[in-house]
């Protein structure tokens, strides 16, 4: 493996872990926020309105002048920075004690998240040519957080209250800051010159405006499905609190395997995407979504919604990369963050609008209508993607993903067998530090797990015996610190599950 093709690896391995921290840290807000908003601030519904209000007004006014930005200068330090100023406003919510301090926060993490977003998706976008299926690992990478850091935050919630949650999301920002940054010293000075040049630009752009007008077609797709999207998922979080009378956890226990399915079966679905076509997978994707909004109205019980949950997570799975890709192809790799940030501005806006618009459908008083009219607007992209996809000029069937990550010493344009006598010598190559490792092998994995099973194990038996046996009165904090381990050690097994049954190129 070349030394280029190393450092765009490792890259790419470092910007995705952030993804995985900051997407949890912002699912953890997008949760905990209207809670704490009444149970802490003392808010009233109104105020709470206008609090969730600002902070996603922020995020869509200052997406584009974040995609501007990133075009224009070193896009790990924006992704950085924009951590940085993440982690100030978690901050911010744990010292807040009435609403101005928590407008201030609001604003900043919308902002912060504007930047720190569209900085990654551009990056991630860089490898496009070489790997079509970057997009995909992004989306895995955004939903491991979702249960990755929602869980524990939900599990610290009832434990240490509010507070300690937004500084434990502060903490996890910071950790993404560092992460991109040490990754941004790590680059040599010539790979820090600026972004390729427009290897998949399918149009001629110039500024915000003309990459606007080249994408409209799909922006209007992702307008019209992201309202009906949102509409459903409060629809459904209200049915389940008020409908289901579910506590929080429980309504989280709902969503979960949703959660874990959509961070696993991106790169499954990115296999037929390859072999059958954008066009049939987008068509495949509107149907299951409309199918799970339709369900919606006829499940007996939450269960039955969980399972149907799986639905949308097989539609997102195959819809978002899709979506994304076909972007970063028709503006290129100079225009990355002008297109990926009107592409999120787009999505927010279909969430506002969605948002407003699940309060008047489930005033309504029809649950069965509300979910209907949902179905309908969703299913609708199964014409109006593809047809958006033959309007951008962007290929149907995308390259298959790339094999870069094999760790072969023949050169990429050798012939099979013409090994350059300096990777065939027998002596060990040289040891860098900066170089990227292997994948883990799945029995590494599988021996990890075994000795953290154990320790989990002697831990749990030791609680009990010193209980039960001795009956020795211990602290509450060891029955919570016992009831976090547990948390973390499933998802450590769903973590295990995941890697081990990954896909890996041959």
């Amino acid at each position: 493996m070349s030394s280029a093709n190393s450092a765009a690896l490792r890259r790419e391995r470092r910007v995705l872990n952030s993804a995985t921290l900051t997407s949890g840290v912002e699912q953890v807000i997008d949760f905990a926020l209207p809670l704490f908003a009444g149970a802490i601030l003392g808010l009233p519904p109104g105020q709470t309105g206008i609090l969730i209000a600002v902070n996603q007004v922020s995020g869509f006014l200052v997406r584009p002048v974040a995609g501007t930005v990133v075009d224009r200068t070193d896009r790990l330090i924006v992704a950085g920075a924009g951590a940085g100023v993440l982690a100030a406003g978690c901050g911010l919510y744990a010292l807040a004690t009435g609403l101005p301090l928590a407008l201030i926060a609001a604003a900043v993490t919308g902002a912060a998240q504007a930047f720190s977003w569209v900085a990654i998706r551009a990056i991630i976008g860089e490898r496009l040519p070489e790997d079509s299926s970057v997009f995909t690992k992004l989306v895995a990478a955004e939903e491991t957080g979702g249960w990755l850091v929602l869980v524990p935050a939900i599990i610290l919630l009832s434990v240490a209250g509010y507070r300690w949650v937004f500084a434990g999301t502060a903490a996890c920002c910071l950790l993404a800051a560092w992460d991109l940054l040490s990754e941004r010293r790590h680059r040599s000075r010539a790979s820090t010159a600026g972004p390729a040049g427009a290897e998949l630009s399918s149009l001629s752009l110039q500024g915000l405006r003309g990459v606007g007008v080249g994408l409209r077609p799909i922006l209007i797709v992702v307008v019209a499905t992201m309202t009906a999207e949102a509409a459903i998922s409060l629809l459904l979080m209200l049915h389940l609190q008020r409908g289901f009378h579910l506590e929080v956890v429980q309504i989280a226990y709902v969503f979960l395997p949703g959660a874990v399915a959509m961070s696993v079966l991106p790169p499954y679905l990115h296999r037929l995407v390859v072999r059958w076509g954008r066009r049939r997978m987008l068509v495949v994707g509107a149907a299951s979504s409309a199918l799970f909004a339709a369900g919606l109205a006829l499940a007996p019980t939450p269960p039955w919604i969980a399972v149907l949950w799986v639905l949308s997570a097989i539609a997102w799975s195959i819809t978002i990369p899709v979506q994304q890709s076909m972007i970063a192809e028709t503006v290129g790799s100079t225009h990355l963050g002008r297109g990926l940030s009107l592409y999120e501005a787009a999505r927010l806006a279909g969430a506002i609008i969605g948002s407003l618009a699940a309060g008047l459908l489930y005033g309504s008083g029809s649950w069965f209508l509300a979910c209907m009219v949902c179905a309908v607007i969703i299913a609708s992209g199964a014409v109006l993607a593809p047809a958006a996809l033959t309007r951008l000029g962007t290929a149907d069937r995308p390259a298959p993903a790339s094999r870069h990550d094999d760790d072969s010493a023949t050169a990429p344009d050798a012939p099979e067998g013409d090994i350059p006598e300096a990777e065939s010598s027998a002596s060990p190559p040289d040891t860098d530090p900066h170089q990227p490792t292997t994948p883990r092998s799945r029995r590494g994995l599988l021996t990890d797990f075994a000795w953290h099973s154990g320790l989990f194990a002697a831990a749990a038996a030791t609680t009990w015996v010193a209980h039960r046996l001795f009956t020795i009165g211990l602290p509450t904090w060891v029955f919570a610190a016992l009831r976090i381990w547990t948390t973390i050690y499933i998802i450590d097994l769903i973590w295990t599950a995941w890697k081990v049954l990954e896909p890996r190129d041959q």
